[in-house]
This record gives C-alpha cells, sequence and structure tokens, in this order.
C-alpha cells in the first residue's frame, strides 16, 4: 500500500486493519481508502493533494496558535484542561462561567489548564482570544441518583409512539395518548416509557414515515401533536383501517387542523410563538424555512441551485416573500414542543421518577432539514451502515448521513449538542441510537456498495463528555444502543460514563442457553425486545421466522426446516430458564418473560409494550421496505383501555413484584 496515502487514511481516522463480527481480519484496499477520503473532503490524487491534506488535518488536530484553535474545548471535572495547541507555562487565562463567575488562573508546566472543580460551559480567554469550555462530571446521570431515597429499582414501558390508541385521535398515537399513558403508567409504579423517535420527517411526503430516517433531528414531527381532535376516519378499508397507520391521510388531516389553529391564533398566542421563535433562534428559523421551500418546490433534490445554499439570497428573498408560510411551520414546532413539555410534567406529576426516554437516530436523511442548514458539519457524500456479517453477506447503507468528524471539532461541536438538547426537551432520559458511532462509523461512499465503506474513528471522549454534561445539566439518564458489532473495552468505556447498555432477552444467552436473570449485565437496561426484534409471543410461534422465509430472507445456506427446528430448541432452552413448562399458555409465558426482566439486577428494565399487551408482530422488520408494515402497527387497546385488562395487569404485577425483589438485594 502507499506509505503516504496511508498516513493519510489513518490521520483522518480510517480503519485500515479491522475484525469482523466473526473476529476475522480484515484490511481495506486502496481504492475503497481513496472513496472513504474524497468522501471526508481530503483529495488523495497526487502527492501534492494528499500532502495538503495532511497539512489540513494537522491544522485541526494540532494547531499554531490560539487563533486557529476550535471553538470548543472539552474537558472533565478534577483534571487539568488539556489544550488543543502548545501554550507556554505562566501564560494567564480568565474563565467565566454561565451567571459571570470569573476564575483566574496560569498554564501549567505541561501547558494545561488547572482542573475545574463545577460542570458547565465556560468562556475562556487566553492570549488576547475567546474560546468556549465545556467541563463535563465524570458520568452521566444515573438511576440511583434519580431515585434518591426512594427504591432505585425502576420499571418502565417501551412505546412505540405512533401505536398508540385513543378516541378522537386521528388515526395515529399523539401527545394526549401519551399523555394519559404516562399517567397510567405513573399509577401503576411505573417510572418511565422509553419512545420512538419524535424527530421532524417530511410532512410533504406522507410515505417518508420512518422515524429512524427523519428530516432533522433539530425538530419535531407535528404528527404527533394533538391540535384539535380530529375525525379519526381512515382512507383504509376493512382490517387496515384499525390496525395500521395512513399516512397519508393522517398527513393531511393532522396539518389541516393544524392551519385551522394556527389561523385562529390570539394576539397574545402570537406574541409567544414570536418569543419561541427569538429563544429558538437560526436553528428553528431555518427548518420552518426548508419546510416552507418544500413545501413550494418539492422535494429538496429538485430544487435550483442557489435554493440548495441555506445561506443564499435566494433563500432570504423566499423567506421574506413566505413569511406567513414559515411562522405557520414555527407554529407547528411550538405546539409539539409544549405538548411534549407537558406530557413529561404529567409523567412526573403521576410519580414516574424519569418520565419519556428520548430516542434519538443514528443519522439525518441526505436531503433534509438537517443537513440543509449544516452542511458544513456534516458528511456530505457519504453514508452509515455496516459492514458485511453472517446476517448480511453485502452489508448495509441504511441510506442516512450524519456529523463528519472533522466538522464536529471545526464546528466546536455544536449541531452535536444542538441535537442532545433538541432530543432531550421534554424528556427524562435519551436513548442514542448505535451508540457505536460515537466511537467509529461504517461510512460509505454515495453510490457505492456497502462492501467498500470503511470504519471512521470519531472524537470519542469529548462526545461522552459532552453527554455527561447535558445528561447532568437535564438530569436525564442515556441509554446507549449497543447491539451488534462492538469493538473490545467499548462497553467498559460507556460503563465509566455512566451509559446504559441494552440487555435484550433474546441476546442474553451463551449459546444452547439463554442467561439466568440474577446474571444479566448490572450496567445494562433489561428488556424483553426492541422495535427490530420479534415479541415474546410471536417468537414463541415463530411468526418473526413465518415473515423471513415468506419473504426469502433466510441466510445463505439456511433453510425453513433448520430454523424451525432451531426454534423449538430455543423454545425448550428459554422455558427452562423462565422455569416453566415449554407447552405453557401465552399468558404464562408472557407473565415469565415479565417476571424475568424484573427479577434482573438491571438498575432499569423495559416491557415493550407489544409484550405488555401479548401482542405477535413485530413493529418493524429489518431489511424490509413495503414487504412489511414496518412502522405502521396500531395497538388493539386504548390506552385507557389496557391498564383495565386481567392479562396486563398480571403482567405488570409479575414485572413489578420481581423488581421489588431485585432491590432487596442490592
Amino acid at each position: 500500500m502507499n506509505q503516504t496515502l496511508k498516513s493519510l487514511a489513518e490521520a483522518a481516522g480510517i480503519v485500515i486493519d479491522w475484525q469482523d463480527s466473526q473476529d476475522r481480519p480484515q484490511q481495506l484496499d486502496e481504492t475503497t481508502i481513496k472513496g472513504v477520503l474524497e468522501g471526508l473532503g481530503y483529495r488523495c490524487d497526487t502527492s501534492k493533494d494528499i500532502r495538503e491534506s495532511l497539512a489540513a488535518i494537522e491544522r485541526l488536530q494540532a494547531p499554531e496558535s490560539v487563533a486557529d484553535w476550535p471553538p470548543l474545548i472539552v474537558g472533565e471535572i478534577g483534571q487539568s484542561i488539556e489544550l488543543p495547541g502548545a501554550v507556554a507555562e505562566g501564560v494567564d487565562y480568565t474563565l467565566t462561567d454561565e451567571n459571570g463567575r470569573t476564575l483566574e488562573g496560569q498554564v501549567d508546566a505541561t501547558g494545561q489548564l488547572e482542573a475545574v472543580a463545577e460542570p458547565g460551559y465556560y468562556q475562556l480567554q487566553i492570549e488576547g482570544k475567546r474560546r468556549r469550555l465545556a467541563v463535563a462530571p465524570h458520568r452521566c446521570m444515573d438511576v440511583a441518583t434519580l431515585a434518591g431515597d426512594g427504591p432505585s429499582s425502576m420499571a418502565g414501558l417501551g412505546v412505540q409512539l405512533y401505536s398508540l390508541r385513543r378516541d378522537s385521535d386521528g388515526g395515529i398515537g399523539d401527545c394526549e395518548a401519551l399523555g394519559r399513558l404516562a399517567e397510567r403508567a405513573g399509577q401503576n409504579g411505573l417510572d418511565a416509557m422509553a419512545i420512538s423517535p419524535v424527530h421532524a420527517l417530511f410532512p410533504h411526503q406522507p410515505e417518508r414515515f420512518s422515524p429512524y430516517s427523519p428530516s432533522t433531528r433539530l425538530a419535531f414531527n407535528p404528527l404527533y401533536s394533538n391540535a384539535g381532535d380530529i375525525a379519526s376516519g381512515s382512507a383504509a378499508t376493512g382490517d387496515d383501517a384499525l390496525s395500521l397507520v395512513d399516512y397519508d391521510h393522517v398527513s393531511r388531516m393532522r396539518w389541516q387542523a393544524l392551519e385551522r389553529d394556527f389561523a385562529a391564533l390570539s394576539e397574545t398566542g402570537r406574541q409567544a410563538l414570536n418569543a419561541f421563535r427569538r429563544e429558538s433562534g437560526e436553528t428553528l428559523e431555518n427548518h420552518c424555512r426548508f419546510e416552507a421551500i418544500s413545501e413550494a418546490l418539492g422535494p429538496m433534490h429538485t430544487w435550483p441551485s442557489d435554493m440548495q445554499d441555506v445561506k443564499s439570497e435566494a433563500v432570504a428573498d423566499f423567506s421574506q416573500e413566505h413569511g406567513d408560510r414559515v411562522a405557520f411551520y414555527a407554529f407547528a414546532q411550538w405546539q409539539i414542543a409544549l405538548e411534549l413539555a407537558a406530557v413529561q410534567q404529567r409523567a412526573i406529576g403521576a410519580g414516574q421518577r424519569i418520565g419519556l426516554i428520548a430516542d434519538i437516530a443514528v443519522g439525518v436523511d441526505p436531503h433534509g432539514s438537517q443537513a440543509w442548514s449544516r452542511p458544513e458539519e456534516m458528511l456530505g457524500r457519504l453514508r452509515i451502515g455496516s459492514p458485511p456479517d453472517d446476517f448480511n453477506a453485502n452489508g448495509q447503507e441504511w441510506g442516512v448521513t450524519g456529523f463528519s468528524p472533522q466538522g464536529l471539532i471545526e464546528y466546536g461541536f455544536d449541531g452535536f449538542i444542538a441535537t442532545l438538547r433538541a432530543c432531550l426537551h421534554g424528556a427524562g432520559g435519551l436513548r442514542i441510537d448505535h451508540i457505536m458511532g460515537l466511537s467509529r462509523l461504517w461510512l460509505i461512499p454515495e453510490g457505492a456498495s456497502p462492501t467498500e465503506g470503511a470504519y471512521v474513528r470519531y472524537p470519542e471522549q469529548s462526545l461522552l463528555r459532552l453527554i455527561a454534561l447535558e445528561s447532568w445539566r437535564h438530569r436525564a439518564v442515556i441509554i446507549g444502543e449497543d447491539l451488534g458489532t462492538v469493538e473490545p473495552a467499548f462497553r467498559e468505556r460507556l460503563d465509566q460514563s455512566g451509559i446504559l447498555g441494552m440487555g435484550v432477552l433474546w441476546f442474553e444467552r451463551e449459546e444452547e442457553t439463554f442467561t439466568p436473570a440474577k446474571d444479566y449485565p448490572a450496567r445494562a437496561v433489561a428488556m424483553t425486545s426492541t422495535h427490530d426484534l420479534p415479541t415474546v409471543a410471536g417468537w414463541r410461534l415463530g411468526r418473526d421466522l413465518d415473515w423471513r422465509i415468506e419473504l426469502d430472507m433466510l441466510g445463505e445456506g439456511e433453510t425453513p426446516a433448520q430454523q424451525r427446528k432451531m426454534r423449538e430448541q430455543d423454545i425448550l432452552a428459554l422455558a427452562e430458564t423462565f422455569g416453566i413448562a415449554p407447552d405453557a399458555d401465552r399468558d404464562t409465558w408472557l407473565e415469565a418473560a415479565a417476571h424475568h426482566i424484573g427479577a434482573t439486577p438491571s438498575p432499569l428494565v423495559l416491557l415493550q409494550l407489544e409484550d405488555l399487551l401479548g401482542l405477535e408482530e413485530q413493529p418493524n422488520l429489518p431489511g424490509t421496505l413495503d414487504e412489511h408494515p414496518n412502522w405502521r402497527r396500531r395497538l388493539p387497546l386504548t390506552v385507557d383501555e389496557m391498564f383495565d385488562t386481567p392479562g396486563v395487569v398480571a403482567r405488570l404485577r409479575a414485572m413489578t413484584t420481581a423488581r421489588a425483589g431485585a432491590g432487596q438485594h442490592e
């Protein structure tokens, strides 16, 4: 391999030698390296290109003067603050905290700042220049701290928000249904509700409804607003009208209701809306401009070139000319923000100690609001995915983009912090999808195969510290989705940062046996399943296998008969772990599963609503688009009915009783 190209790749954070999901050594070829380097913005066609790209990385990672430092320095309380570049010993500096108090000091013999005792954001004045300093606590907010003097063993529900049902809900779950669920859950001794992402999608393209492919993570999805209860009639017919969300119909009706509410807004309401807009700043305004332009011109990729530049005169002129439409989309954001905050208040008021746990998707649509409004922070022509493994021989390309590792540093992690704050609005916790992306992401050049991608390093330490700081500021627990291929020691680093992992029933096993409840990892949230995995009732009946067989999704060399036989063996093994008969009825299995996760040493356990209700179908089947009704299934009971159902009561009792027993042994 060309040595200078290799040096550039390593400097850019590209992992040349890596191990696959079976710990087999792999190495990138030069073509792949060049493709990913170009995607990161580093030219590498000639020796001159490579030298210039190396120099650019050097300026970013080791700036020669304070004037060249990045906007934000990230440190940790009780530790000397490492500076981006060399500063002479004895140089004076001043720190100003968020309350205007100042601290003075001198650079020490190692070229570092003195340790800071209080976490927070500071203004650093040094050598006539100003930079921001983020000082993080050692760990994220934890469940025990939130518990106070009460029991520290908590339990909650996993909730697909769109699936909730109430009277006059318009055909989709909304904040009113979620608020009612929060109250009933709190009254039944639960402390948390982990919800599906509420990121803004594409209101003018209702067919794009995956919560994990958002337009932006900096704004919310107004479809979840309960603005003016609307008629629940659906364009769908037959059973689908009751069991599936009709997004085309729901979107049309919900936006019409929001239009009516906006038109009827009082003068006092308009003043409050204007205050919200001023407080939210350019982040909100740019998203609303994006929505207004999309309404007029269609999908972003069809816009004229000058409209694709958020800072162009064309965008400014359009926004001024269509100011009322921009204001309408700001109104929609104001409404959903108020409602989500109100749900959290209802949860806490009902006795929940955590309340909502929001979900942050791993990336955003490359033609969405966030990529349009903050292009300098994003990956541009690279897409996020995963390398080939035993389940996906060709790898995966998820159709989303994310933060550029160098863009994060160069722009002071501004977009990352803004994303954390947006997702933590009205929440007591946050689940981070594919948290391994804090350390490395599999990045694929636009138009290339997933096999032509590479792992690229991210500034893990700074990202973990910023998460801890925002967790501390919001008093919010943090959960990391750490399923799949995980680097050695990464989970230990998450644990050191106070980030909980996920202990999912189907994966907590050793070869042919399932893990006893007492042996679950105490650093992870125990749960029966996830949105991408079978429900307990569905797994027992093999519904996931039915789907995979029907859609020809079995792995190479696997046969339906082999999969059925393996499932029969797994049912025997799990029944033994549960202490029930393999042929026990559905209710016995469901109660056993609820009791099992409740009895774990996990500080928090989550029972999926699908398992609370004993449903057979899972919300999403990975690897499918239209073949399976992903993100559309509605629950069969309203939130007002479910807690009065004997089976639901029994499953809740099984989990909470086991929780109480687990707490006695802490």
